[in-house]
């Protein structure tokens, strides 16, 4: 059996290159990539978990991928990444959502691919925290189930614990006694405009002076407010009765900077484990 993720990825590829199509076309473009592109599992491995290779020798797809397809396709509805084409009268015509065509037109992992987001995530910041990875995790399962404000609290969450890890790094990185004493106080205590405010007041004269490489601080002011904005939604937006105004949009932006924005944050902390700061 083809793994399910290889096959979701290949399923939008299909409707990549046509938007309108029946399931049974989904099926056969499927198999025809699988077989371009070497896909079918080794003898070896269909022994192992009990799968018929005998479809895979003839280059087709076993009866458990098509069943498969069917399952990842209505996913993919409740997603609402696609719909059933109504001017088809319904199932089994099916065409990309205007969200759908959004997520195809991105060239990082698309977000109803929770691991391949996370592998991305581990390329851009080896690193990675893993319950910042744990959060985004929850996240993009919530975004993909249309749980906005669950997706946005899961975010806001991740920024928030990679925003502490950075403060952190400059508490450990500080020789003034003084100084560090000032940041570990302020995360036993955490408060957020006190945090954004420390971390700017240590970070920009280091990058004024060009103490910190340009590779190493290029655009991290905006991607810390993009951090900074995605805890304010999950503080206000996502969880204030008074506001309550989480969507799709909103989410979908803080997935779309959270890959640039952990990237920035990893960057600085890797820095600041090589680099003291002597004066600030």
């Amino acid at each position: 059996m083809i793994e399910k993720r290889i096959m979701r990825d290949l399923i939008l590829k299909v409707f990549e290159r046509t938007p309108q199509t029946q399931i049974v076309s989904v099926i056969n473009d499927v198999e025809m990539l699988v077989k371009e592109n070497n896909l079918f599992p080794s003898e070896e491995t269909c022994q192992e978990f009990g799968t018929d290779y005998s479809y895979y020798r003839q280059g087709r797809l076993n009866p458990i991928d098509k069943a498969q397809i069917i399952e990842i396709a209505w996913d993919l509805i409740v997603e609402r990444v696609i719909t059933p084409n109504q001017g088809d009268r319904g199932w089994p015509f099916l065409r990309l959502t205007s969200f759908g065509h959004d997520i195809i037109s991105h060239s990082m992992p698309h977000y109803n691919d929770p691991q391949a987001y996370i592998d991305f995530l581990k390329s851009m910041a080896p690193n990675l925290d893993h319950v910042v990875e744990q959060y985004i995790l929850e996240g993009l399962n919530c975004f993909r189930r249309q749980l906005f404000f669950a997706a946005a609290v899961m975010l806001g969450a991740a920024a928030e614990k990679s925003v502490l890890l950075l403060l952190e790094s400059i508490a450990e990185s500080l020789t003034d006694p003084v100084k560090r004493q000032a940041v570990q106080d302020l995360l036993e205590r955490p408060r957020l405009p006190s945090i954004y405010d420390k971390i700017r007041e240590t970070l920009n004269p280091l990058v004024q002076n060009n103490t910190i490489p340009y590779a190493v601080h290029q655009g991290c002011n905006e991607h810390l407010v993009s951090l900074f904005e995605m805890i304010r939604v999950q503080r206000n937006d996502a969880v204030h009765p008074a506001v309550a105004s989480v969507n799709r949009q909103k989410a979908f932006l803080s997935l779309q900077a959270m890959p640039a924005a952990i990237e920035a944050v990893y960057k600085l902390m890797d820095w600041l484990r090589s680099n003291p700061i002597v004066d600030c």
